[in-house]
């Protein structure tokens, strides 16, 4: 899944990262890796599918709605654990409960 980039003035960016098998499926598979500058006010936000993409929302629209609910609440000033319950609480909303988890990592 892409990263979700979300700032303090509301806005958001997505982040493609390099794929690769599923997490422990294939035994010594080589992963690729990624760096990059989390700034102050950012955060980093981090969803499984079910959050963002169901019978009635695709990927893209997910990642979109995600990633502007992020930014909002970083605008707002919540913390990253309410920003993660906007995130997912939006998920629930749409009543297509697949393997949901969200993950902030806020530099405030």
């Amino acid at each position: 899944m892409p990263l979700l980039y979300a700032r303090d003035d509301g806005s958001h960016s997505i982040h493609e990262l390099p794929g690769g098998p599923v997490l422990g499926v294939v035994p010594g598979a080589e992963y690729g890796e990624e760096t990059f500058a989390l700034h102050e006010d950012s955060a980093l936000v981090m969803v499984t599918d079910g959050v963002v993409e169901g019978p009635g929302l695709t990927l893209e629209a997910g990642l979109e709605r995600a990633g502007a609910l992020a930014g909002a609440a970083l605008h707002e000033g919540l913390n990253a654990e309410e920003t993660a319950d906007r995130v997912l609480d939006a998920a629930v909303a749409v009543d297509h409960l697949d393997d949901v988890a969200v993950l902030v990592i806020r530099r405030a």
